[in-house]
């Protein structure tokens, strides 16, 4: 080839070799297996192996319950003592959104947590104003699994403040119990404690504050039944039921949205159909005055059949749901 020399040729053969090397120890790198770190199943944790910490819990007070959040906040001390070093201080408080602690004991077998937190529950209102709620504290271990560590409660080293109070509320006694908790992204199970402490209203407050103000609307109605003039039927009856849907505006607002009825959604229902009943009963004897001309004692012997058949109506209604209403009271 003319103007190509034997040095210029062993230079272009240095470097195609050069590049070919390169490439060669590129796809012999890419096809070796990389360095994999642990995958989520199978989390890196040195431990004791069937090591058991026992737990206890102290709770100092309670308080900023919140039933349209689910939330509520604790001021409590923790405690987990092991036989044999288990690394008790990696716990981890499950529904806790969020949470401050700091060691007020630390010794060879025994360590103590004073911490503040607020968690994060489910409420259930189905039976509001005589529901009872569950507050919960669930504990944790970050890392080991229950063959590594199992929490053992000690209810007998535990307790709720007596003096703890929640604004409205009645502290019922705490349990404790222990689950095992599978995780599914990770694919193990961990040992879990729960500190559960039931909160209910009282019944005489749920009576006073919801039930007579309702029986008030519906005998402000139905009494109107015992007068001859339709007229004033329905007007008070449409009054009641104005005041009523206000009255129940005002105090269910405190349980929030919900995808069901409460029991008392139920009850404002059964004191909107008796004073429907009322209206009913109005509606009735005016048309058949005003439109058949329903006069004298003919009309009159029947406008009071008709007023007194739907106060009966009325009031087996309100007898029959007030029994199965104090029942389910009762029983909660």
């Amino acid at each position: 080839m003319p103007g190509v020399t034997v040095k210029t040729v062993g230079r272009l053969a240095g470097v195609g070799c050069l590049l070919a090397l390169m490439v060669t120890l590129g796809m012999l790198s890419s096809a070796a297996p990389a360095q994999a770190s642990p995958p989520m199943s199978a989390p890196v944790t040195e431990g004791p192996d069937g090591a058991i910490a026992r737990i206890a819990i102290v709770v100092k007070s309670l308080s900023d319950v919140d039933l349209e959040q689910g939330t509520f906040h604790a001021n409590f001390y923790l405690g987990v003592m092991c036989e044999e070093p288990c690394r008790a201080e990696e716990w981890d408080l499950v529904n806790a959104n969020s949470s401050t602690s700091e060691v007020t004991l630390d010794d060879s077998q025994n360590m103590w947590w004073r911490v503040s937190a607020t968690f994060v529950f489910q409420p259930d209102v189905r039976l509001f104003p005589f529901d009872t709620q569950n507050l919960p504290i669930i504990v944790q271990h970050d890392l080991l699994t229950v063959d590594q560590l199992t929490y053992v409660p000690q209810p007998q080293r535990s307790e709720v403040y007596p003096d703890v109070g929640v604004p409205g509320w009645i502290v019922e006694p705490f349990t404790f119990s222990t689950t095992e908790h599978y995780s599914l992204a990770l694919d193990e199970t961990y040992s879990r404690a729960e500190f559960d402490i039931p909160i209910g209203r009282s019944a005489i407050a749920s009576v006073t504050k919801y039930y007579i103000p309702l029986l008030i609307f519906i005998l402000l109605g139905a009494a109107t039944l015992f007068l001859g003039r339709n007229d004033i039927q329905l007007r008070t009856a449409g009054t009641a039921l104005v005041g009523l849907t206000i009255f129940y505006l005002f105090t269910s607002g405190g349980v929030g949205s919900v995808g069901y009825l409460t029991l008392w959604d139920i009850s404002v229902i059964i004191g909107y159909l008796a004073l429907g009943l009322v209206m009913v009963s109005g509606i009735i004897g005016a048309y058949l005055f005003h439109e058949h001309r329903f006069e004298g004692p003919e009309g009159e012997a029947l406008n009071k059949r008709i007023r007194f058949g739907f106060l009966k109506a009325i009031v087996a209604l309100v007898l029959v749901s007030g029994a199965v209403i104090a029942l389910v009271a009762m029983l909660t």
